[in-house]
């Protein structure tokens, strides 16, 4: 037996590799590891480091319902190596796990940042055997043993935290006792094991529009803090239950049950995890937060708007509401500019002669609503000194679009049973396609240069669902896969326009998620328009 202690940036972490070869993360936490609290019937067999699921192996002992315990292979994995390296980052610790019986070969990352308490993680699965594995959930971060510390029942000591998120009620943090969550003791606490999940989970491609991905275990007898978020702009699941006379956590990205993804890999094949974030303070809520604030600032894209804070005029909530037209603008501009504001964006309806919401997609001006073109009221923007701006909502096509029947086939868009996608007369245009991230990129390019537009505000109003089922192996992988080019669209924008600021509007802030927001300029936080 080996144990593989590591103190960083305030948080204990503490490895095992058993006698049986074995690889266990008994500790994450601001406090000092104590071996007496990892007692249970079951030992140490449960804190594993990661858990992976594959198509076709059995999993024995006490799966009990959809709890991602005892998975198959991840029950059975080994210990193949552990890498303890310094990046510009700042420390980062790799432990390799692998399966004889399948080739998996899993990668667990932590990468600290210097000068904060929180850990960026996430799992590297490689196929190296000789037979495709079909993968139905890889862990990004597996933890058991999260109510251990102190010495109360897990319900007299355990609160868990929930931001609640939908539009017009955004933000709405909520706590819970293990009791409210279904998950109070029902075992002497060595032997309390359920068939009960706490878990919150989004399926789709609007990432927040139920719960912000981030949740909070306070324990409040320890005074200690665990916390996280999920950086994935789709699917994402995190569980809380318990298992061998512990609880534990666990996060991840999409998976079979939840969100129809799963991925045949082939031998020498990798795929990655989403990644996430996790860290632990001993204190309060507010402590957690402002440590997970100082990451948050790290790994953020590096702009000048992240210092200068601009005052930004938006012409629609409680003023045009989507009715722009030259004559109209003139006079906000002139008031908007008195007021000292120094970006102008008119919003939506600029490009449809009538009602804006099944035209988009073309991205052309209304000459009848502006009949000497949009750039007469940008250059007129300009002249009172402020940057004009437009509203976009690039990833989805309207029915009426003069692009659907002309330009685009079958393969630019999301499809499922052989039908195209519609939500709220709308198509979701599918990322993956070359073609479409030209269609994007010109209309970026064509804004900025013919019209001078320095801020778009960027919409999206749809939910298209567990995803598409062109060129991928799963419906859920192939939303997947348009999340991440549509994350590698955006990285493209601002490498070729560095001072154009990009608000993620999202139906007032239903894409509140760390992969989007470590790279957009600014966070529309709501669409709530009474101000009472």
């Amino acid at each position: 037996m080996k144990r593989i202690e590591i103190y960083e940036n305030g948080i204990n972490i503490v490895f095992e590799i058993t006698d049986d070869n074995e690889a266990k993360l008994l500790h994450f936490s601001a406090l000092p590891f104590d071996e007496a609290k990892t007692a249970s019937y079951m030992g140490l067999k449960t804190f594993r480091p990661v858990e992976i699921q594959a198509s076709g192996i059995d999993r024995p002992d006490e799966r009990h319902g959809n709890k991602y315990i005892v998975t198959a292979p991840g029950w059975r994995m080994k210990f193949k190596d552990f890498r303890d390296v310094n990046n510009d980052l700042g420390r980062k610790l790799e432990l390799v796990t692998f399966d004889e019986g399948t080739g998996l070969e899993a990668v667990s990352h932590y990468q600290f940042y210097t000068g904060t308490s929180v850990v960026r993680c996430w799992t590297t699965l490689t196929n190296k055997g000789n037979e495709v594995q079909t993968i139905e959930y890889m862990s990004s971060f597996a933890l058991t043993g999260v109510e251990k510390e102190g010495l109360k029942k897990p319900e007299d000591k355990m609160k868990i935290w929930v931001c609640h998120n939908s539009w017009q009620r955004e933000l709405q943090w909520q706590d819970y006792t293990l009791e409210q969550v279904g998950l109070a003791s029902s075992a002497k606490p060595t032997e309390q094991r359920s068939s009960k999940v706490f878990a919150c989970t989004n399926v789709g491609n609007w990432s927040a529009k139920e719960y912000i991905p981030m949740g909070v275990l306070e324990n409040t007898e320890a005074g200690s803090v665990l916390f996280w978020q999920i950086e994935q702009n789709g699917s994402w699941h995190w569980e809380l239950s318990d298992v061998g006379g512990h609880f534990y956590l666990q996060l991840s990205g999409p998976s079979e049950i939840e969100s129809h993804w799963y991925k045949d890999l082939a031998p020498n094949e990798s795929i990655e995890s989403v990644k996430c974030a996790v860290g632990s303070v001993a204190g309060s809520f507010d402590k957690a937060m402002g440590e997970l604030t100082k990451y948050r600032r790290k790994i953020r894209r590096r702009n000048k708007d992240n210092q200068r804070l601009a005052v930004i005029f938006n012409d629609y909530m409680n003023c045009l509401w989507g009715d722009p037209t030259a004559e109209k603008e003139f006079p906000l501009v002139d008031a908007a500019a008195e007021a000292g504001c120094e970006y102008f964006c008119i919003d939506a309806g600029w490009y449809a002669d009538g009602f804006w919401w099944d035209e988009v997609g073309e991205w052309k001006e209304s000459r009848k609503r502006f009949p000497n073109g949009v750039k007469e009221v940008a250059d007129y923007i300009r002249k009172k000194g402020m940057i004009p701006g437009l509203w976009l909502e690039i990833e989805v096509m309207g029915i009426k679009c003069p692009l659907v029947d002309t330009v685009c086939d079958d393969s630019w868009f999301f499809t499922r049973h052989g039908k195209r996608v519609y939500d709220r007369s709308r198509y979701q245009l599918d990322f993956r396609n070359p073609k479409v991230r030209a269609h994007a990129d010109e209309v970026i390019d064509r804004l900025v240069s013919e019209y001078g537009i320095g801020y778009i505000k960027m919409d999206y109003n749809i939910e298209p669902g567990i995803g598409t089922e062109q060129n991928c192996d799963s419906i859920g992988e192939g939303l997947w896969g348009h999340e991440k080019a549509y994350l590698e669209w955006l990285d493209g924008v601002f490498a070729r326009h560095p001072d154009l600021i990009i608000e993620n509007c999202s139906s007032g802030g239903l894409r509140m998620d760390y992969a989007m927001l470590s790279r957009y300029s600014i966070q529309s936080t709501s669409d709530q328009d009474d101000y009472k």
